[in-house]
């Protein structure tokens, strides 16, 4: 049979799709169901597009300012900026490094993009003299692997380890330590669902009936060792290292390169990356963009109530409306650095989100990608926008970080889930 291509995707195509698709996001900004009686909200935000922007774009976005890397705009955004973060975009598995079984994830070229791009406005920054600028780097672990996330208790008390040993130890050690200790999970399964005491596993083993499910297998009726090998077959896809520590690693490298390439001493650069290195945070692993910023927000406030003079202990025991309160009059300016499919969503999200008083600058990293990914990628962003834009003003009704945060993940864990941490230790005390 003939072989059918897809028809070439012109790159003009991609700009005029892009441009379209950005006009419709820059309608629905400024949108606030706290207050649906007000008057639309308005805020300063800069875009930085890498591809350019056409004089019909700034007529049809009237609420964005579009300008280019090297204008007078970025250079006052990033000199004056509090914080620039790092949007993730998602992760390959693939096989642990030898002797480092926790490191089985690789950034995709979105991620390597944007991790460039932050490296380049930090060193910017601190030409200026704004040497204390925040930078926090998100992270991201498929919604997919929310199951085995889950289930790690499971497979923990299987192979007869502490759940925060499972992943520092090799895939093969595993599957020896599980032959060898042989939990019949359908029995374990069965004895969480009839015992009361065991109650606080359910949660793990809704995960783990999940795992089995999307792999058609009836754990009524499985052979053990089928479960067992689903579970750890499973494993093996998750990821075991956050994209928020992998992009900082990279971030102090590239700007290493940088500077050593611009021939300055090692005397010089050691004191660069390791000032980078201490004002740098990793966001805890989210399930989307929206817990990138739910999760995000909390540490640029805190960071910022630090650096006005507030103890770090009292910050720590401080609600995020507290914070917020704290620095409501406090104008400040976030940096965000995403790829361009990506961009449009952070941008909604990051003006929905962000507490009034951030000025937003939004700089799209340089990533080349092919013109048909580049397409697929907006086109599956824009669909992911619409739901959102569904989930937050009209499900949840509010843009309180602090709420949407926490509805978000009941959405995604279940309003009765405890931490992992916490069911393992009830695992152990239950031995």
């Amino acid at each position: 049979m003939e072989k059918i291509s897809k028809p070439e995707v012109k790159t003009q195509d991609t700009q005029d799709a892009y441009e379209s698709y950005l006009t419709r996001v820059s309608g629905n900004l400024f949108t606030d169901p706290d207050h649906p009686e007000r008057e639309p909200r308005g805020r300063s935000i800069v875009y930085v597009p890498y591809r350019g922007f056409s004089e019909q774009l700034q007529r049809d976005c009237p609420g964005i300012t579009f300008t280019d890397y090297n204008s007078p705009e970025v250079a006052g955004a990033v000199s004056a900026a509090d914080v620039i973060v790092n949007i993730a975009r998602g992760e390959e598995v693939v096989e642990a490094e030898i002797g480092h079984p926790d490191r089985n994830v690789k950034l995709p070229p979105e991620s390597l993009a944007n991790t460039e791009m932050v490296g380049d406005l930090y060193l910017q920054a601190i030409e200026t003299g704004n040497t204390d600028v925040q930078v926090v780097h998100t992270g991201r672990m498929n919604n997919k692997t929310i199951a085995m996330a889950t289930a790690m208790p499971i497979l923990a008390e299987a192979a007869g380890l502490n759940e925060e040993d499972v992943i520092h130890t090799p895939d093969a050690q595993i599957r020896k330590l599980v032959k060898r200790t042989q939990v019949d999970l359908s029995g374990l399964m069965h004895e969480v669902g009839t015992n009361p005491i065991m109650q606080y596993m359910q949660v793990c083993m809704r995960a783990l009936r999940r795992i089995y499910e999307a792999r058609n297998i009836d754990p009524d009726t499985a052979s053990s060792s089928e479960l067992t090998n689903a579970l750890l077959d499973e494993y093996e896809k998750y990821p075991r290292i956050s994209t928020s520590t992998l992009m900082k690693e990279q971030m102090l490298q590239n700007v290493a390169e940088k500077l050593r390439s611009e021939g300055k001493s090692e005397k010089e650069i050691n004191e660069v990356v390791r000032k980078l290195d201490e004002f740098t945070d990793e966001e805890p692993d989210s399930v989307d963009t929206v817990t990138n910023f739910t999760n995000s927000i909390p540490i640029i406030l805190s960071k910022q109530l630090i650096k006005e003079g507030y103890d770090a202990d009292e910050v720590g025991a401080m609600s995020t409306e507290q914070k917020m309160e704290l620095l409501a009059d406090t104008e400040m300016t976030a940096v965000f650095v995403a790829d361009i499919a990506h961009m449009p969503r952070v941008m909604w999200l990051a003006d929905y989100l962000m507490p009034d008083n951030f000025r937003l600058v939004f700089v799209e990293s340089r990533t080349d990608l092919d013109e048909e990914t580049l397409q697929e990628s907006m086109e599956r962003e824009e669909r992911s926008l619409k739901l959102t834009r569904n989930w937050l003003p009209n499900q949840m009704g509010t843009r309180n970080p602090a709420k949407v945060g926490k509805l978000a993940d009941e959405a995604y864990w279940g309003k009765d889930s405890i931490s992992n941490k916490e069911i393992n230790a009830s695992i152990q005390q239950a031995k």
